[in-house]
């Protein structure tokens, strides 16, 4: 006998909300390709001190010149299946004669940037700023114009054009600058990408085994509470979910009285919880904290959270020593995710090993004795006379 359920092929898995670059888009169309290059190199002038900005363009002449076997014959470029990095010191190069480039490939390559500027006359973007030329019709365009934030009108364009209000109800709504209001449209972007910070959610790694301390680490209680519903309590004023990460075999005495994050990636440690939690809602930060921590204080979680720089990776605190970032209470980007499956399929399953290779805001704790973890019966017992002495 066959089912009749719907067969479903492939694991059930929350996708991140991209485009076809970047998880935040802004394309520009409307007039030439000439006033939207200007405007795109005006913008990251003035804006690429404080984000990431990259740009999505189209430029013909020198394709069309290989083809013909035209092209510049001390080019690598003119052999096809070639690709040719190079340092340039202050700044690198990759130049690829590659078929078929997918957008998989393309969201990896600008996974750093906090905002992918698109002609929007050749590619389509997430998000839209349309500009209103005299000289340009539009009628072309509306399929491209999916979610309108932004019009811009350029000299002799005194009303938006009828084909736009019928294309877009709710057009009256959408913010109307000058095209040469730059200061305006610069303050625009700002926001639109301040505005697109990720939520932070939090997670309680309580996934370990607790073999030396003989019995789950999670449970022990310091504060008049297990260490579980402290860190818990710790995190919540802060995030807008908290989570335990634990393993399968711990599931069944937990689900009942906590929400949950079991690991899908097993025997990994804190590097497979992270996964998880990714896996499970990739477009949040994650802040996460290991639950042997009786120490760590809310000064400490208020501290990371106000020096949170989303531009990068991740942002974390020197370990006690000053040498290396501590992963054991760490706030991770949504960009993190990819880049963690970049370390794994390299034989890497290390969080600090991740956050020393990558851009990341590195920062002095208020207190780095705070980061001490508990792991054996002695240590607990020491830290319950520090803790009752008033540590």
């Amino acid at each position: 006998m066959i089912s009749k359920d719907k067969h479903q092929k492939h694991a059930k898995l929350t996708k991140p909300q991209y485009g076809d670059y970047g998880r935040l888009e802004l394309g520009f169309l409307g007039t030439s390709c000439k006033f939207i290059q200007e405007l795109a190199r005006d913008i990251i002038k003035n804006l690429s001190p404080s984000f990431g900005l990259a740009y999505v363009d189209a430029d013909h002449k020198e394709g069309d010149q290989l083809m013909a076997g035209a092209g510049d014959p001390d080019s690598l470029i003119q052999y096809p299946g070639t690709m040719e990095m190079r340092d340039k010191i202050v700044f690198q190069r990759l130049d690829m004669r590659l078929p078929d480039i997918s957008v998989f490939e393309q969201r990896e390559w600008l996974n750093r940037q906090d905002l992918v500027l698109i002609n929007a006359n050749h590619f389509r973007a997430r998000q839209q700023v349309l500009i209103i030329d005299p000289k340009k019709a539009l009628d072309k365009k509306l399929s491209k114009l999916t979610q309108v934030s932004l019009i811009l009108m350029k000299d002799g364009a005194t009303e938006i054009p009828r084909v736009i209000q019928e294309h877009l109800p709710y057009w009256q709504e959408i913010p109307v600058l000058g095209f040469h209001e730059t200061d305006k449209l610069k303050e625009f972007i700002r926001e639109f990408i301040n505005k697109s910070k990720p939520k932070v959610n939090g997670l309680v790694l309580v996934g370990g085994k607790s073999t030396r301390m003989g019995k789950d680490k999670y449970n022990l209680a310091y504060h008049g509470k297990s260490q579980k519903d402290y860190m818990i309590d710790l995190l919540s004023p802060h995030c807008e979910d908290v989570y335990l990460s634990c393993n399968p075999e711990q599931a069944p005495e937990l689900q009942n009285s906590y929400p949950l994050i079991v690991d899908i990636i097993l025997n990994l440690g804190p590097f497979g919880g992270l996964l998880s939690a990714f896996m499970k809602d990739p477009d949040k930060a994650w802040l996460t904290v290991a639950c042997d921590l009786p120490f760590l204080s809310e000064k400490t979680i208020h501290y990371l959270l106000k020096h949170r720089n989303p531009s990068k990776l991740a942002t974390a605190f020197l370990d006690p020593k000053g040498e290396f970032p501590e992963p054991l209470v760490t706030l991770w980007e949504p960009r993190a995710y990819p880049v963690l499956f970049r370390f794994l399929s390299q034989g890497y399953s290390c969080p600090r090993k991740v956050l020393i290779n990558s851009s990341i805001e590195l920062l002095e704790a208020p207190d780095t004795a705070e980061f001490q973890n508990i792991n054996y019966p002695e240590d607990h017992e020491a830290a319950m006379t520090a803790l009752k002495g008033g540590h």
